[in-house]
């Protein structure tokens, strides 16, 4: 029944509205060239109580007053030419439809239930169409007249967190996860496999094969159905050593290989303009050996010796992440909330058997080997100012927009006439 919630509240307001409008009509208010009908006030006031969440009350006198600031927004939006563009608004009725459509189990379900309602895509879409309008100008006034040189100085987040401390969350109990592990890396016979092919593709083109149908035939990359083609990019949007050799390149040239963290890749630039590329390239991925795989094994394994023999987890773990070598040692400690630690991607069942002080055996997975060990618990206590700075300024932030609208709304009520008829 809760796929149905939404479009069925919207119906219901629907009916509201149409028994609504039989109604004889009196003037609530009057605000500027406008006015509002008491229809209006009621309207608003059902809708609220037909949608608002479980114990949140509002009057009708509140419902007037939101109706009196939408007007005035309105009139100054028209005073000052803000207007809604039709894709500004197109764009926010998708964000709305989409996050009904996310209710549902499946596209198809939606669709099913919107017919059923006898909608269509585009009819559920106007019901809300001249409430986005709104909303999009009110934004835009808002951002021009009332949020454009709105800050916060350091000063007021460090006297918000002051007074206001008590009533912060509290950090939650935390446990400390100790890490070591140990990535398979690319061996040298990985590596000369990966350039070997890439070279006798490299000889395939000199002998004036086509680089598109190389690609399709070759390359590793989801461009390769499309002969390797990548559109036009600017710097900045691959890695570094893909960049360099490509801008290097005039039109129609094709790079030696470049090897880069996704392989080896031959790189033809077919047009330069306005400090863009576009260009094509064939990728041949360096695959991990069998090889490869057993050094890791026995790094880890040799790790995990060191620990069964009584060598201290951290202090160890501080000694490999100074270390090289073709496989990649890794090591950290990191805090994770208590009651969070089972939804830790791929490790949370596993680290949550952990008794304080223990270590788990070797995991392997995807390639790479892991070791864990619950070093401690730490016991719930206040945030110091550095760790929710970011946070404070949003608060502030946020206290700072709302009184920032209710003084410009205060202005405007002296600006653009106001009366409330009795």
């Amino acid at each position: 029944m809760k796929q149905f919630i939404c479009i069925v509240g919207i119906l219901s307001v629907v009916v509201s509205s149409l028994l609504l409008a039989e109604e004889v009509d009196g003037v609530a208010a009057i605000v500027g060239n406008q006015i509002i009908l008491q229809s209006q006030v009621e309207k608003n006031f059902q809708d609220w109580k037909a949608t608002a969440p479980f114990g949140e009350n509002i009057s009708k006198e509140e419902v007037l007053q939101l109706l009196i600031e939408e007007k005035l927004i309105a009139e100054k939006a028209e005073r000052e030419d803000i207007t809604a563009t039709e894709p500004e608004i197109e764009m926010q009725l998708d964000r709305i439809i989409q996050n009904i459509i996310a209710q549902f189990p499946t596209y198809e379900q939606f669709m099913q239930v919107l017919q059923q309602e006898g909608l269509t895509l585009d009819g559920l879409k106007d019901m809300y169409r001249d409430q986005i309008k709104i909303q999009v100008v009110r934004d835009k006034l808002l951002q021009q007249e009332v949020f454009a040189n709105l800050n916060v100085a350091e000063y007021e987040k460090r006297n918000y967190y002051e007074t206001h401390l008590d009533s912060l969350p509290k950090r939650p109990r935390m446990v400390k996860i100790a890490e070591i592990s140990v990535e398979t890396g690319v061996g040298d016979k990985s590596l000369s496999d990966a350039y070997e092919k890439i070279e006798k593709i490299q000889d395939e083109l000199k002998k004036g094969t086509d680089f598109e149908e190389l690609a399709k035939e070759y390359s590793a990359c989801p461009s390769a159905a499309q002969g390797g083609d990548l559109g036009y990019f600017a710097r900045g949007s691959m890695v570094k050593e893909f960049e360099d050799a490509a801008f290097a390149l005039n039109v129609g040239e094709v790079s030696e290989p470049v090897l880069t963290e996704f392989g080896y890749h031959l790189i033809r630039v077919d047009d330069i303009r306005d400090g863009e590329i576009k260009a094509r390239h064939i990728l041949v991925e360096v695959n991990m050996s069998e090889e490869d795989q057993e050094i890791a094994r026995k790094m880890i394994e040799d790790i995990h010796s060191q620990l069964a023999q009584g060598a201290d987890f951290v202090e160890l773990g501080q000694q490999l992440n100074d270390s090289t070598g073709v496989c990649k040692e890794n090591f950290s400690i990191e805090e994770y909330p208590v009651d969070q630690l089972a939804q830790i991607p791929q490790f949370g069942s596993i680290l949550v058997e952990i008794e304080e002080g223990e270590s788990t055996d070797v995991i392997e997975l995807e390639g790479a080997y892991y070791i864990f060990k619950n070093i401690g618990y730490v016991e719930p206590r206040s945030y110091e100012y550095q760790e929710i700075s970011s946070q404070i300024e949003q608060l502030v932030f946020q206290e700072k927009q709302q009184q920032a609208i209710q003084d410009w709304l205060d202005e405007l009520k002296n600006e653009i006439y106001v009366e409330i008829i009795e």
